[in-house]
């Protein structure tokens, strides 16, 4: 996040940065929290329903490839934060500390 920026206008400017998509409309659906005897992170997900563009690498030292998936057919493995996020999305949790 920067400075004064709220999670929906961080989630926007991230997905245009590393994606090219430009949301429309997106919404929080989740919040994890990733602990490790080293580390400790906080994970926002959102969902953006509506979009203009085609994802496009902007960040090939960290991604290779994007890719459109179902929720029914996800590939494996998947990042751990993510699949937490889409479970408890799928789960309708908002966070894993329900």
């Amino acid at each position: 996040m920067h400075f004064g920026e709220s999670f929906l206008e961080t989630a926007q400017r991230e997905l245009e940065e590393e994606t090219g998509i430009k949301a429309k409309s997106i919404k929080i659906i989740s919040i994890t929290n990733e602990r490790t005897d080293k580390a400790h992170f906080v994970t926002i997900g959102a969902m953006c329903d509506s979009f203009e563009g085609e994802p496009e690498v902007r960040e090939p030292d960290e991604i290779s490839e994007w890719g459109w998936f179902s929720l029914d057919d996800l590939p494996n493995p998947l990042y751990p934060p993510s699949k937490k996020l889409i479970e408890n999305y799928l789960n309708k949790r908002f966070t894993d500390d329900e």
